[in-house]
C-alpha cells in the first residue's frame, strides 16, 4: 500500500470484522474476517494482525463494534452474540499494540453516524437508525445529532420487550424484538424446523418458500410494530433500516407493507444508502469532529 496518513474503520460484529482503510473519504482498501462468537476480545488479535503491516500508512483507527463501550471500555450485551466480559479495556489494548491514536463507538451509533454525514440521513434532521442483522440496533439523530450518544443504551431498538413473558433474549429480559427478528433468533427458528441452512442461505436460496415466507414475514412484522412503537413515542416519521437482513428486499418491503396495515401515521421507511459500511463511515465522520 503506498498510500500514507490514513484512516482505518474497524467494525467488529456479531458475524463478521470489517477493517476498511480510507484515503479522505474514498475506501482504497477493504478486509473482511469472520467473527469469533465465543469472547469478543480474542478477535482484537486477529484485528491487530491484518493492521501491523500498514502500520506506518495508519494515522488514526476508529472502532465501531456490537455491545456496550462506555469511556473506552467493552462489555458484552447479549451473551449469545460475541461470549460473555465486561468493562474490557478496548482502546487501552490496541493502542498498545499498534501505537496509533484510537477511539470506540457503539457500532448502531456510529450506522447513524455515517448515514448521517455521508448517506441518506443528509436528507433529515431527525431519524431513527435501525440494523437489522446478527442482533437488532437502534440510534436516534435528533436536530442532525445523535442523541444522548454517551448513554451506550439510548435507542436500543432490538431491547424493547414486545412480547411480555416472550423468548429470552441474550440480555437477560424477555420478549425483546432481538429475540424474534434478529439473524440469531431466525437461525433458532430454522433449526426447529430441521433445516440444516444458515440464515444467510435462507435468505438467498429459499426465500420463496413457505416456510422462509412466513419466517420472514414474522420477524419484519415485529420490526414493524417497534417502529411504530418509537414514532408512538417520540413522533420520528423517517427511519433507516441496515444491516444484513434489514436490507434484504423481502424482509425490508414486508417492514413497509406491515407498518401500512397497522398505523395511519405518514412513516418514511428507507433503506441505509451506505450498506454494510454505515458504521466504518461512521468512524470516519467522528474522526473529523475529533
Amino acid at each position: 500500500m503506498i498510500y500514507k496518513n490514513l484512516f482505518v474503520g474497524v467494525d467488529i460484529g456479531g458475524t463478521k470484522i470489517s477493517i476498511v482503510f480510507f484515503k479522505k473519504n474514498k475506501i482504497i482498501k477493504k478486509i473482511l474476517l469472520k467473527t469469533n462468537k465465543s469472547f469478543g476480545p480474542k478477535n482484537l488479535d486477529i484485528i491487530i494482525k491484518s493492521l501491523v503491516n500498514y502500520k506506518n500508512n495508519i494515522n488514526k483507527i476508529g472502532i465501531a463494534t456490537t455491545g456496550i463501550v462506555k469511556n473506552g471500555k467493552w462489555s458484552v450485551l447479549n451473551k449469545k452474540t460475541i461470549g460473555n466480559f465486561y468493562n474490557f479495556p478496548l482502546i487501552k489494548y490496541i493502542k498498545k499494540r499498534i501505537n496509533k491514536p484510537v477511539f470506540v463507538l457503539g457500532d448502531t451509533h456510529s450506522a447513524a453516524l455515517g448515514e448521517l454525514k455521508f448517506g441518506i440521513g443528509q436528507k433529515f434532521s431527525n431519524f431513527f437508525y435501525i440494523t437489522v442483522s446478527t442482533g437488532v440496533g437502534g440510534s436516534m439523530v435528533i436536530n442532525k445529532k445523535i442523541f444522548n450518544e454517551k448513554e451506550a443504551l439510548a435507542g436500543a431498538f432490538g431491547h424493547m420487550v414486545i412480547k411480555k413473558g416472550g423468548y429470552l433474549c441474550g440480555c437477560g429480559r424477555k420478549g425483546c424484538i432481538e429475540a424474534y427478528s434478529s439473524g440469531n433468533a431466525i437461525q433458532k427458528i430454522i433449526k426447529k424446523l430441521k433445516k440444516n441452512i444458515s440464515t444467510e442461505e435462507m435468505f438467498n436460496n429459499y426465500r420463496h418458500t413457505k416456510w422462509s415466507k412466513k419466517i420472514i414475514n414474522n420477524a419484519a412484522n415485529i420490526i414493524a410494530e417497534g417502529i411504530v412503537n418509537v414514532n408512538s413515542l417520540t413522533g420520528i416519521k423517517n427511519f433507516v433500516v441496515g444491516g444484513s437482513i434489514g436490507l434484504s428486499n423481502d424482509f425490508f418491503d414486508r417492514i413497509k407493507k406491515n407498518i401500512k396495515e397497522i398505523s395511519s401515521q405518514k412513516i418514511l421507511i428507507v433503506k441505509a444508502a451506505l450498506k454494510n459500511d454505515a458504521e466504518v463511515y461512521g468512524c470516519l465522520a467522528r474522526s473529523k469532529q475529533n
